[in-house]
């Protein structure tokens, strides 16, 4: 009897969250032929999801390539966004903005498809709604390409994003306060370019910190966009930044200008990976060799202009 008891027992509390309706997670293979948007339209979420859940760097995907598809939940009889908030371990703020079309808290209803928010603190892609894409420049500033990169986004009426070194901010302050002047968006690049996993929390800090108070002093105001050289940064240090109001972009078009290749093959780069969302890498300083980012910057900005692309900076691709 008491056997019994224990496998009836043992049942019930395994088929129980089945009831629940939790968020449910699966992992796609791509196939050939596959692209983020027809896996997008398949599972019902976004590509911006997709690219964000699984730190894609690239929109270019490869067939046997493993995709986290970004979970979702089914609302319950009974269920408030409250409720669900804490089920999912989220925040109802966080909740809201993962599913825009709940316009109010009392908006939902049985068998509603809810998107559960990603929580890796790191974009990729932005708002992929419309057809806009963000030109990106990091290491700067200097005097050598970086007024002529302004030069090029001010004839062209484009708006860019600067992730800024604070050793170079404090050397050329001039040109950063052009930078902003003219419109563009100002992020946090580190102060002298370290590998940011090679840092205690103490030295993470104080060379953040130190950055965006440069800026500050120069600019007036602390910027809230961050970026990691190399792309490389802990999950520990992601977390960091978040709590204190910084947002981690990385991207998901590397034109690979910093590695000697010509234009031509800067903007092939650029355009295999357009879409609507795309954040696309490039730099406003270089040491030395061939570094061809002036010549294929305008070319990009017309080729995509031409197939309908707007030019816009971080905060307005992730804000709109």
């Amino acid at each position: 009897m008491l056997k019994t008891a224990i496998i009836i027992i043992t049942l019930i509390l395994v088929c129980l969250p089945m009831f629940d309706k939790p968020a449910m997670a699966e992992t796609y293979i791509v196939q050939p032929g596959d692209s983020l948007s027809e896996i997008s339209d398949k599972y019902g979420v976004s590509v911006e999801k997709i690219v964000n859940l699984n730190k894609l760097l690239s929109t270019i995907i490869e067939p046997g390539q493993y995709l986290e598809i970004p979970k979702t939940y089914t609302v319950s009889e009974g269920d408030t966004l409250y409720k669900i908030s804490t089920k999912l371990g989220v925040s109802l703020l966080e909740l809201l903005v993962a599913n825009p079309t709940i316009e109010s808290p009392n908006w939902i209803y049985p068998e509603q498809i809810i998107n559960v928010p990603i929580k890796n603190g790191m974009t990729y892609m932005g708002n992929p709604d419309n057809k806009r894409i963000a030109l990106t420049f990091d290491d700067g500033p200097e005097d050598i390409y970086t007024p002529q990169i302004l030069e090029i986004l001010k004839q062209k009426g484009v708006k860019a994003t600067f992730f800024v070194v604070g050793e170079r901010a404090q050397k050329y302050a001039e040109q950063l306060r052009q930078i902003y002047q003219e419109g563009h968006a100002i992020g946090n690049h580190t102060w002298d370019h370290p590998h940011l996993p090679e840092l205690t929390d103490q030295q993470f800090n104080e060379n953040i910190e130190s950055t965006s108070a440069e800026i500050e002093e120069i600019l007036g105001f602390k910027p809230d966009l961050f970026r990691p050289p190399f792309g490389e940064i802990e999950d520990q240090q992601v977390e960091m930044l978040n709590r204190q109001g910084y947002r981690s972009i990385m991207w998901t078009a590397d034109t690979k200008d910093w590695s000697g290749v010509t234009a031509e093959e800067i903007v092939s780069r650029v355009k295999q990976d357009a879409s609507p969302g795309v954040i696309v890498l490039q730099h406003n300083y270089h040491a030395s060799g061939q570094f061809e980012t002036v010549e294929a910057l305008p070319q990009i900005i017309d080729e995509l202009r031409a197939q309908g692309y707007e030019f816009v900076t971080i905060p307005t691709l992730l804000d709109n």
